[in-house]
């Protein structure tokens, strides 16, 4: 069975419809309270779903509230607007992403379990984006007993087995882009998947997309060098890096 694979950009900026073209796959932070001039309107969301292919795939974050799992009035707003900007987007993936002080520790372990529980499952893809502390190894064996999915940094980390990848390319440290050999990697990370999700962060987005995409259809078996592999005293979850926004020329070439 072939990877659906759908590869992202950071950020949108312009026209959904020209970004489209290049990409399947958008994450929208819209979760904030709705008196945040930076949030989405349900009117833009209804539009958006709209102005896309039903293939088209719309991944929605956790706000800044949400990541630090502490229950409040903020937490619940939080969650309401995300379940309901999700309903309004048809989407199939909602992203908790965790803030570092989320750590390994059992309480933070109980709070994060309470909160996934409170989220769908029927029809999206439930996934995890830890930071700070979590080691990758131990943070792949607690998604797997929570049925989640974990997000990685493919260039850097190995993917988790399972039926559904998230992965995060980061534009951190030295790395600017991503050459054909690392994205070679992250193809043999992937192998067969029924769905593969690939967020590059970096200003080449486009044409580092592209070169991704044959190397994944190439891709035969199962995940290569996947967390099964892992020893003990896997590398630690980096912070995520600071947001990459794509140009508006990059999305009209």
């Amino acid at each position: 069975m072939a990877t659906r694979l759908h590869i992202g950009a950071k950020d949108l900026r312009g026209d959904l419809a020209a970004y489209a073209k290049h990409f399947d796959l958008l994450e929208v932070r819209g979760t904030e309270a709705a008196s945040l001039k930076r949030a989405v309107s349900d009117s833009t969301l209804r539009r958006w779903r709209k102005a896309v292919k039903p293939q088209f795939e719309f991944a929605v974050v956790s706000g800044p509230t949400l990541s630090k799992v502490k229950d409040c009035d903020a937490l619940e707003t939080e969650l309401a607007a995300m379940l309901k900007t999700a309903k309004l987007l048809e989407a199939r993936v909602l992203v908790v992403a965790t803030a570092s002080d989320v750590t390994p520790s059992k309480l933070w372990r109980d709070r994060l379990a309470k909160l996934l529980d409170r989220l769908p499952r029927d029809a999206n893809s439930l996934v995890w984006e830890p930071s700070g502390l979590w080691e990758t190894e131990d943070a792949a064996e607690q998604a797997k007993k929570w049925g989640i999915v974990l997000a990685v940094d493919p260039a850097r980390d190995p993917m988790p087995e399972g039926p559904v990848a998230y992965g995060r390319l980061r534009a951190a440290g030295g790395t600017r882009a991503f050459s054909a050999t690392m994205l070679q990697k992250v193809a043999d990370t992937i192998g067969e998947r029924r769905d593969a999700y690939v967020v590059f962060e970096t200003t080449g987005a486009l044409k580092e997309g592209k070169l991704l995409r044959p190397l994944v259809r190439e891709a035969k078996g199962g995940p290569r060098g996947g967390l099964g592999r892992l020893s003990r005293g896997g590398m630690v979850i980096r912070p995520r890096g600071a947001a990459a926004a794509v140009s508006d020329d990059e999305q009209e070439e």
